[in-house]
C-alpha cells in the first residue's frame, strides 16, 4: 500500500477544515440588512418607536437586540426627531414579558436606558413558587431579561418551568396544555441561560419537541402544522443557545430553517425585506435580523464586528403596521457621550458562543492525528 505523504495528509485536513468553517459561517448578512431597513424606513415613527399599534416597547426591544446582533447602536436607527434608543429608553411598562424583553434591549445596547428600573419591575413581579409572569411565555422572557443583565433568577424560577414541561417535551405559552413551539424555544432559552446543561433531560425533551414540529424545510408552531417565521427565528436561535449546530442532525435543521426563513423574505415593493406572514409581517420581522446573525437571546451586549445598515429610499416613509397581542404563537439620534459603565457591553457568561472555535479545534485536532499518522508510517517502512 502507498504511503499517505505529508502534502496529502495537510491536503485532506485542509479541505476538512474548508468544510467545516463553511457550514459554521451561516450569517445572511444581507436578509439581516433588508429586514432592518424594511423596519426602519417604514415602521419606525416619528418617536423612534417600531410599529404604531399592538405593543411598540415589545417590537422595539427585539429590533434593538437585532441592531446589537448587527453591532449598531440602537442611537443610529432613526427616521424622525427620536431614535430608537431614544424611544427605549424613556419606555415604561409594567407587563412582565415586555419588561424582560425591554431589559434585554437595555442590556444590549448602550444608550436604551438604565436596567436598575427594569430589574426592580421584575424582581417584584416574581412569586413564592419562582413564577415572575402570568404566562409561561412572558415567565421565560423574563429570565432572559434578568440574566441579560446579570442578574440571578434563583433555582426555584428553573424548578417553576422545569414542572410545567409537558409529556411531548414542550411548554404551552398558558402553561399546562396546548404546547407550541415558541414558548418552547423561548423556555429553552431561559432554562441554558441560568445554567442548566444542554444535556439535561428537560433540554433534550423540549429538542424532542422542536423535531416534532419540523418539517418541510422549516419549523411550525404546534405538529403538523405549515412552518412559519417567528417558529423559524425562535427555534434557530434555541439551537444556537444549546450549542446544537455542531451536532449534524441539528446543524442541518439550522440550515434549513435560515433558508426557510429567507425564503419567507418579500424580495421586491413597499415591504422588501419583511417576513411574510399572515398574522403580522412586523412580528415576524423584528425577530429575523438576529436570527440571520445567528445571535441566541442568551447572548447580551453589542457584537464585535458591524453590520452596516442600508439606507432608505426617498419614497419609503413611515406605516402604520397595527399587531395583535401573540397567543400561542409568540417569538434598534443622537445621545450625549456615553460614560464608562454606560459604554460596557453585558454579555451572558452561560452558553450561547459560536461553535467556530470548537470546530477549528476539531480540525487542529484532526491536523495532528493525521500527523501522528504520516510518522508511524515512516517509522514502520523499510530503509532505504
Amino acid at each position: 500500500m502507498k504511503r499517505l505523504t505529508f502534502a496529502t495528509v495537510i491536503t485532506v485536513v485542509a479541505l476538512l477544515l474548508v468544510s467545516i468553517t463553511a457550514s459554521a459561517q451561516t450569517r445572511l448578512t444581507e436578509n439581516a440588512q433588508r429586514a432592518l431597513q424594511w423596519l426602519q424606513c417604514t415602521q419606525q415613527q416619528p418617536n423612534g418607536q417600531i410599529g404604531s399599534g399592538g405593543n411598540p416597547i415589545a417590537r422595539s426591544s427585539e429590533v434593538a437586540f437585532g441592531l446589537a446582533a448587527a453591532g449598531q447602536d440602537a442611537a443610529t436607527m432613526q427616521t424622525g426627531a427620536a431614535s430608537l434608543a431614544d424611544y427605549l429608553t424613556s419606555a415604561v411598562s409594567t407587563d412582565v414579558g415586555t419588561n424582560g424583553e425591554l431589559l434585554l434591549a437595555r442590556a444590549s445596547q448602550p444608550h436604551a436606558g438604565p436596567t436598575a428600573p427594569v430589574i426592580a419591575e421584575l424582581q417584584a413581579a416574581k412569586g413564592a413558587n419562582g413564577e415572575y409572569g402570568a404566562d409561561l411565555f412572558s415567565d421565560a422572557l423574563a429570565i432572559l431579561g434578568l440574566r441579560a443583565a446579570k442578574q440571578t433568577v434563583g433555582q426555584d424560577a428553573v424548578t417553576f418551568l422545569k414542572d410545567h414541561q409537558q409529556a411531548d417535551g414542550g411548554w404551552g405559552f398558558g402553561g399546562d396544555q396546548f404546547t407550541d413551539s415558541n414558548t418552547t424555544s423561548l423556555v429553552i432559552h431561559a432554562l441554558i441561560s441560568d445554567g442548566v446543561a444542554a444535556d439535561d433531560a428537560a433540554i433534550t425533551h423540549g429538542f424532542a419537541y422542536l423535531q416534532s414540529v419540523f418539517g418541510q424545510g422549516g419549523f411550525a408552531d404546534t405538529p403538523g402544522t405549515a412552518p412559519d417565521g417567528n417558529s423559524d427565528e425562535l427555534a434557530i436561535q434555541a439551537i444556537l443557545a444549546a450549542n446544537q449546530q455542531a451536532d449534524q442532525t441539528w446543524g442541518s435543521r439550522l440550515d434549513q430553517g435560515l433558508q426557510h426563513l429567507a425564503s419567507l423574505q418579500i424580495s421586491s415593493g413597499a415591504d422588501s425585506g419583511a417576513i411574510s406572514n399572515p398574522f403580522s409581517k412586523l412580528f415576524a420581522t423584528t425577530g429575523a435580523p438576529a436570527a440571520f446573525l445567528l445571535r441566541p437571546l442568551t447572548i447580551g451586549g453589542m457584537a464585535e464586528s458591524s453590520v452596516s445598515l442600508l439606507s432608505c429610499s426617498a419614497a419609503a416613509t413611515p406605516t402604520a403596521t397595527p399587531t395583535a397581542t401573540p397567543t400561542a404563537t409568540p417569538a434598534p439620534t443622537a445621545t450625549p457621550a456615553p460614560t464608562a459603565a454606560a459604554t460596557a457591553t453585558p454579555r451572558l457568561a452561560q452558553t450561547g458562543a459560536p461553535a467556530d472555535v470548537r470546530l477549528l479545534l476539531a480540525g487542529l485536532a484532526a491536523l495532528l492525528v493525521g500527523a501522528g499518522i504520516l510518522m508511524r508510517t515512516r517509522q514502520r517502512a523499510p530503509r532505504r
